[in-house]
């Protein structure tokens, strides 16, 4: 048995297949660019030219700074990805990525960064180690995970649990990642799987942990590869790279070095980071709780109000205003994910006129105004760096990742313009970045950060529903090359495997199908 430091048996090895993939390094896709060269004072006046803006507009025309549940918005909706994906995504990167010490004041190398989850889609963040090394986790049958407190906002049901939780005065969540519980979304998106887990078990009736854990990765990595990729990649990338159902994927680009999967900074830095664009200022989770409590809130000196629930907000004592995480969910709050995700029945009668699902916001170079302040970096003394957009565009270049100009060129597709990147539907974002290739004369010419570029594509080629050719690629090579690696995945070990699970389409499994199947609602 292999053992730690500490004497322990290495985390995982005891309770699951071992895997090939050993490595848990971050490295570079592309090793031959060179790092683009910038400086903090361009990135951040970048940064400034991606924040949304709404809030202050509306404020001052005494307007709420959101749009109700039965109105739409088609200036920045994305109709075509239903907004539960944004989070799916996010679920899926604390799948495979963590970093929790590169830093945003010095370079990093990141060949020398250790990934802190395994680089697979294995669930680790949801089985953790398994039931023999992390029994808390589980029931005592050391089958069925452990679920936490109902939360049903259907009083006669009573099957919509919270997440596992301690009794400490701030109840924290019992969980493999911890980040699984920074907002009440991705929170109950882990839930579910924990609760999807189960129902696979009692369908099963089996007492082979192992085979009910491989059911649930093998329908979880079928998801990834033709539900979620499709929508976000777009169809041509996807018949490209991912080719299709029971076909091996066309990877050109990601090659990992001797026998070990590694996370390419290229993709966790930047490409995979076109998800911040996705978020939407605020949701409704069911029929029951639609709006916050107060919906007059503070954003910056002001008051803002609102028509639906907060992603973020810096109002605190008031568990009922915003879905920040890291706490106890509150009653009646579990999500109806007919809100989030299409293919799925309304759990009752939903408000009049609502459009459901909610749609994510389009995939483009702008980021709602909630996710200029997060709440956990509140106490940073530079006040730009409490901005996701400076955050993503400061640690791109301290990671020495190259420009977005570069990768195009190398993946032999034609590279975006400057006149193209700079440019702007907004009359005021195009004068602002204009401004920023004479303001910084030759620090971006024909040198775009990659993230930036990765969302200016997807407007362009992409008409903000979906990743462009040079961020498409990436995301889908990576994530199809981590299966691939991984020996244990369907991909190693059976590539033509159909799902066997109930579903609307016999032999296809969907987001839809995995909630409605849990919900004991899918099709037979």
């Amino acid at each position: 048995m292999a053992r730690s430091k500490h004497g322990t048996p290495v985390r995982g090895m005891d309770s699951v297949a071992h895997s090939s993939v050993r490595d848990q390094r971050f490295g570079r896709m592309f090793r031959n660019l060179p790092a683009a060269a910038f400086t903090e004072d361009a990135l951040t006046d970048l940064a400034k030219t991606m924040f949304q803006g709404e809030f202050a507009e509306k404020i001052e025309e005494g307007k709420p700074v959101d749009v109700a549940l039965n109105e739409r918005e088609p200036e920045d909706e994305n109709p075509t990805i239903p907004a539960g994906f944004t989070y799916f995504g996010q679920f899926l990167d604390h799948d495979i990525t963590f970093d929790p010490v590169s830093s945003l004041d010095r370079f990093n190398d990141p060949d020398a960064l250790q990934d802190f989850r395994t680089p697979r889609l294995d669930l680790d963040s949801v089985y953790g180690s398994g039931p023999a090394d992390q029994p808390f986790l589980y029931e005592d049958d050391e089958l069925h995970l452990l679920l936490g407190e109902d939360k049903d906002f259907d009083g006669t049901r009573k099957k919509r649990p919270d997440l596992p939780r301690n009794s400490a005065p701030i109840r924290r969540a019992l969980l493999g990642d911890k980040r699984n519980d920074e907002n009440v979304i991705v929170s109950q998106l882990h839930a579910t799987f924990l609760r999807f887990h189960n129902k696979v078990v009692d369908t099963l009736r089996s007492r082979d942990f192992e085979l009910c854990q491989q059911t649930v990765r093998w329908h979880y990595q079928w998801i990834v590869l033709h539900d979620f990729l499709p929508r976000i990649i777009g169809r041509e990338t996807y018949e490209r790279v991912i080719v299709g159902r029971g076909e091996k994927p066309n990877i050109r680009f990601y090659n990992p070095q001797g026998r070990y999967a590694f996370i390419p900074v290229e993709f966790s830095v930047a490409a995979y980071r076109y998800g911040h664009s996705m978020v939407r200022p605020s949701y409704s989770l069911n029929r029951i709780v639609t709006k916050p409590r107060p919906v007059e809130q503070p954003f910056n000196g002001k008051t803002a109000t609102f028509n639906r629930i907060p992603i973020f907000s810096l109002l605190e004592g008031e568990p009922l205003a915003n879905l920040n995480g890291f706490r106890e969910l509150p009653g009646f709050w579990p999500i109806d994910w007919a809100f989030f995700f299409d293919g799925i029945a309304p759990d009752g009668e939903p408000p009049a006129g609502a459009v459901l699902p909610q749609p994510s916001y389009k995939l483009d170079t702008t980021l709602v105004d909630p996710l200029t302040s997060l709440p956990d970096h509140r106490h940073e003394p530079i006040k730009i760096r409490r901005a996701l957009a400076a955050l993503n565009l400061l640690r791109g270049w301290r990671l020495g990742l190259p420009s977005g100009q570069a990768v195009a060129r190398h993946m032999e597709m034609e590279a975006l313009s400057d006149e193209q990147l700079f440019d702007s539907e907004d009359a005021n974002r195009k004068r602002a970045r204009a401004a920023l290739l004479t303001n910084h004369p030759g620090i971006f010419k024909g040198n775009a950060p990659l993230w930036f570029y990765i969302l200016r594509e997807a407007e362009i080629f992409g008409n903000s529903q979906n990743l462009g050719p040079v961020g498409g690629t990436i995301v889908a090579e990576v994530l199809a090359g981590l299966i691939r690696e991984d020996r244990h995945s369907f991909l190693a070990q059976w590539p033509k495997w159909r799902p066997t699970l109930q579903s609307a389409e016999p032999g296809h499994f969907t987001m839809a199908d995995l909630i409605n199947f849990t919900n004991g609602s899918g099709a037979v």
